[in-house]
């Protein structure tokens, strides 16, 4: 196939679509040119390339590599392609976009997850997405995603973060790349830019979302996160500060499932009727909190050695409290922060159980590398010190202090400003209108809820909670960890959006629904922030039954 430049393809589609052409013939007795078929504009776009100055951030160029018209969930046609870098020891990018012939005017860009190297299709359902609702796809969404600069199996891989332009590209860089691509292939097919472009996306695609309001805010109306790992840097610094409470001083701080799910059984015993009712969802957070050191104390070996399963030693009770204490740095990272909030394991959060795939590992010695029989949160530190800092692969990680990490600070500081979506500086998006909606589950063991909190927060100080309501809406979900949790979310987020950004209508008081089997269908209101849902009497799995609440 001849390769063709995108504004060659340009002119020609439009030509054929709108220049004149033949006279008349036997099949077209009025001489006029039959407008091209869906799988006619599809298939112009296959070999196409696109060229680096169309790109604003410094790329080799774009090329399709296939473009099949499906007709499944509504007909759209499936574009793939690659993204080529700057240097050629880096990997290229992969992309898909989805272009539905009954299109309705809006675009939107999926983020991914962990350490991604995964094709994010866009064809696939949102995260927390209400049971039996359409695809943003199949409701005429033209949609795209992309593997953020790197191919792997695994989404805890990070070597490779060992070159530096893709490290740029999973700090945030792909996701520009991505967006101008895709916004000139849906100028290509449709010949007009979309209306509204919107962003959604969890975890690191939380963190990818805000990262393109603070970047690039003129891309996008409107933006989910969800649960968004946007401190990165403090994320993966508190990861190895929670490996090296578990496994150092010959792993005496470590906690087994048992001992795990013996806290968190203490904990729920504590703290479920705080909020009005016994339901095992913990939604009086702060309250909850306040109990924590009667809970410690209960848990507590005799001798404060580890005497079993039955209690905690002194070791383990310190562990716990370093998982639930903000990680306090004496240098900053970027945008000046100095902070990784702690979890919530003394009020909620799932890190061991039924609720949960992920737990605190097996053994009290860890594999090195870290391996899937280790901690799940030491495992994503594990790579980050190895691949994004030292960029040695059989560094031993556990000698890696966060709080005194030596001839590696500047190093630390250099992939913050990198990698980390801390910026409250949202000045031109709100001047654009954007809108963001933000949410995080109480529950969640693997990005802590109070940096997202505190990210809010740095927003109200910043603008006034009077232009923060204009803009953002934040909700905090009792009983939701990280895709986990005794209350698995579903949300129509998009919706609420979408509606936003075309109307003006500001979501207040949400719904969420329960996906998880022994509990499904049970409804909870989602609060605003500060505000949790307390119980005020009814069917305890109604939302009706509860009112939002500040105390």
């Amino acid at each position: 196939m001849i390769r063709r430049s995108l504004g060659w393809a340009l002119a020609f589609t439009f030509c054929i679509s709108g220049c004149g052409g033949n006279g008349p013939t036997s099949e077209n007795p009025g001489g006029s040119t039959p407008a091209p078929t869906a799988a006619t504009q599809c298939s112009a776009l296959s070999g196409l390339s696109i060229p680096a100055s169309s790109i604003a951030v410094p790329t080799s160029g774009a090329t399709i590599t296939s473009a099949t018209l499906v007709e499944t969930s509504g007909e759209y046609c499936q574009v793939n392609g690659a993204i080529a870098p700057v240097d050629p020891a880096a990997p290229s990018i992969k992309f898909q976009v989805n272009l539905p012939t009954r299109w309705n005017r809006k675009a939107l860009h999926y983020g991914g997850g962990g350490f991604d190297g995964t094709l994010i299709t866009g064809v696939d359902p949102l995260d927390m997405a209400p049971a039996g609702t359409s695809t943003p796809l199949a409701n005429g969404y033209a949609t795209f995603g992309d593997d953020s600069g790197h191919q792997s199996s695994s989404i805890t891989d990070g070597k490779f973060a060992a070159n530096d332009e893709s490290l740029a590209n999973y700090g945030g860089v792909s996701l520009k790349k991505t967006h101008d691509v895709a916004m000139a292939l849906i100028r290509k097919r449709y010949a007009s830019a979309p209306d509204k472009v919107y962003f959604f996306g969890s975890s690191t695609g939380g963190r990818d979302g805000l990262s393109e309001a603070q970047r690039w805010p003129q891309d996008y109306d409107g933006i989910v996160v969800n649960r968004p790992a946007l401190n990165y840097t403090g994320l993966r610094l508190s990861n190895v500060v929670l490996g090296r409470a578990l496994y150092l001083n010959n792993g005496a701080g470590w906690l087994d499932v048992a001992k795990t799910v013996l806290l968190q059984n203490a904990v729920m015993t504590a703290c479920d009727a705080l909020d009005g009712v016994a339901d095992g969802v913990i939604a009086n957070v702060a309250a909850c909190k306040a109990q924590s050191a009667t809970v410690l104390a209960s848990l507590r070996c005799p001798s404060g050695a580890d005497s079993g399963d039955t209690c905690l030693s002194d070791a383990q009770i310190a562990t716990v409290q370093t998982i639930a204490a903000p990680l306090q740095l004496p240098y900053p990272l970027a945008n000046g922060v100095t902070r990784y909030a702690g979890y919530n394991i003394l009020a909620g959060s799932v890190f061991a159980g039924p609720n949960t795939t992920r737990d605190l590992g097996e053994s009290r010695v860890p594999a090195n590398p870290a391996g899937k029989k280790d901690a799940n949160q030491w495992v994503t530190g594990d790579q980050w010190v190895k691949y994004f800092v030292t960029r040695v692969p059989t560094f031993d990680s556990l000698t890696f202090d966060p709080l005194n990490p030596g001839t590696y600070q500047s190093r630390v500081q250099t992939v913050s400003a990198l990698t980390d979506a801390t910026s409250t500086d949202l000045s031109a998006y709100v001047a654009k209108g954007g809108k963001l909606i933000m949410t995080h589950g109480l529950a969640d063991e693997i990005v802590s809820t109070d940096s997202s909190t505190d990210y809010y927060n740095g927003l109200v100080q910043r603008f006034g909670q009077s232009t923060v309501d204009g803009f953002v809406r934040f909700y905090l979900m009792p009983g939701v960890g990280h895709g986990t949790g005794p209350f698995h979310p579903a949300v129509d987020s998009l919706s609420a959006l979408d509606q936003w950004v075309e109307t003006g209508k500001a979501p207040e008081t949400l719904s969420m629904s329960d996906l998880n089997a022994a509990t499904l269908g049970r409804t909870r209101p989602l609060c605003r922030y500060p505000r949790w849902p307390k119980y005020i009497g009814g069917d305890i799995n109604v939302a009706a039954s509860f009112q939002c609440a500040s105390s």
